[in-house]
């Protein structure tokens, strides 16, 4: 029974530091996530302690729509590849299952590592800007938007901890938030950009000292960086000047209706894609807006199944932040909210589904929702039932027995 228990705790600890671990190293490193991933999940598994969380039922849905539009994809053979990529939902779990036991002070400690993490690669990022001839930061990992939605999800988190006092020292993360936010600029990637504003603005519009320091941070950046206000211009003039999205989504939205109900099967752009003639950037390979990705991927059934785990997750910020809810879980709900809302409006103009780091990071967020959405049910109804001690005869049996 000893060794059990040894070998249980053993296990709680390679959940909980292997989580801090994960998150830190999502944005350096694929191929080491994706085996953190894998550590986390095989810990879950052996584990057994699955308590049923808010999403789950919702998650594992989503899951097998993914799974089975491989089967009846336009070219299964073809789509076999996206295998490989589409289980890693389940580090939902693990993530899930360490918010849900270790409560709101462990899943802070997770997200002030993924803002570390944001700032290291920030720094990072600008240092190979001033040294080196890059003119648009990329990830370590990916592309540029990768690197520009982590950093819009990152960002948001921080300024929700700074306008509640959870960093310290506060004029570091100032800084630091103003570092990410210069990075950010030097992806060139607008979506995030204005995601990141929208969202933070939303959350911080309280915090007078905030918004303007925000506010401060966003001009100069424009002023300092000529090339990025520039695209940001175009926008104005959408959608003539916005790239190649008209043409992607006006091909996307006619191929829709021909297989509406199960897609096209995972990653099937290249199948489906014939006018990149018409494109200036001749390396695109995805739809730039992940509900006519998953519609045509996973046809009207995987769509609607994701829109439901979003519904779900929002429905948790709604018990999160209840009358009797503590403010440190208010605090917790509005940080992580404003994660998964920056992910959500970015990815309506770029990558969410299928990215090797943004779609990892998606899962992983939405397990500490509905982990932390679990946690404070149980407290709440734990602090709502009577205590059995306050039996007397029960009462007096404890004492005897700690006396013994």
């Amino acid at each position: 029974m000893q060794q059990q228990s040894r070998y249980e705790h053993y296990l709680e600890n390679v959940l909980r530091y292997g989580a801090h671990a994960w998150l830190f190293a999502l944005i350096f490193s694929t191929f080491l996530a994706e085996i953190l991933a894998i550590v986390l999940i095989g810990a879950w598994l052996l584990r057994r302690s699955f308590r049923r969380t808010p999403l789950d039922f919702a998650i594992l849905f989503f899951l097998g729509i993914r799974l089975l539009t491989i089967v009846t994809a336009l070219s299964p053979a073809t789509n076999l590849h996206a295998l490989r990529k589409i289980p890693f939902v389940l580090v939902y779990f693990p993530l899930a299952h360490v918010a849900w036991r270790r409560g709101s002070n462990e899943v802070f400690k997770l997200l002030r590592t993924l803002v570390l993490a944001a700032l290291t690669v920030s720094v990072y990022g600008i240092l190979r800007v001033l040294f080196t001839p890059v003119w648009r930061l990329a990830s370590t990992t990916s592309g540029a938007t990768t690197l520009a939605m982590f950093l819009a999800a990152a960002f948001s988190i921080s300024i929700c901890l700074l306008a509640k006092n959870e960093l310290k020292p506060l004029r570091l993360w100032l800084v630091g938030g103003a570092l990410m936010l210069l990075a950010l600029a030097f992806t060139r990637c607008r979506a995030p950009w204005i995601a990141t504003l929208l969202v933070s603005f939303g959350v911080i519009k309280q915090w007078r000292r905030g918004v303007l320091i925000l506010g401060l941070t966003a001009c100069g950046i424009l002023l300092l960086l000529p090339g990025f206000r520039m695209r940001l211009d175009e926008v104005l003039r959408w959608p003539p000047q916005l790239g190649d999205r008209p043409i992607i989504w006006k091909a996307g939205l006619e191929l829709a209706s021909q297989r509406p109900w199960f897609g096209n099967g995972p990653e099937s752009f290249v199948l489906l894609f014939h006018q990149r003639d018409e494109l200036k950037d001749k390396r695109v390979g995805a739809w730039h807006n992940f509900g006519l990705q998953l519609w045509l991927e996973s046809g009207v059934i995987g769509l609607m199944s994701f829109l439901v785990v979003t519904a779900q997750a929002f429905y948790c910020f709604r018990q999160m932040t209840s009358k009797d809810a503590p403010s440190l879980m208010r605090t917790l709900a509005l940080a992580l909210g404003a994660g998964l809302s920056s992910l959500l409006l970015a990815g309506l103009f770029g990558g969410l589904i299928g990215d090797p780091v943004i779609d990892l990071l998606l899962w992983g967020l939405l397990g500490l929702i509905s982990g932390s959405a679990s946690h404070a049910n149980s407290s709440a109804s734990l602090a709502a039932t009577p205590s059995i001690f306050e039996h007397p005869m029960i009462a007096e049996k404890v004492i005897a027995r700690k006396a013994d």
